[in-house]
């Protein structure tokens, strides 16, 4: 797994904020299939922490790909990159 940093500011953080699953692209399926597989390790490529500001925002998202929410989220926090 990747370390708790803050995809939209870059925070790291450690207790308030979590990890958004959003639902997998055709390649996200193959790479989370490559990862159940014995000796494969590695951090889910549709799986990505937010801190406490960011977190609410994109879970609301978690029903679209990561491709779909990150044009929202980008829009909806621009300032804040």
């Amino acid at each position: 797994m990747m370390p708790p940093i803050c995809q939209i500011c870059k925070e790291k953080f450690l207790e308030k904020g979590g990890l958004v699953y959003f639902e997998e692209t055709e390649d996200d399926k193959i790479q989370n299939e490559r990862l159940r597989l014995p000796g494969f390790v590695g951090h889910p490529p549709n799986a990505f922490w937010f801190c406490e500001n960011h977190f609410t925002e994109a879970q609301k998202l978690q029903q679209l790909n990561k491709n779909e929410a990150f044009k929202i989220l980008n829009v909806l926090f621009e300032h804040d990159s």
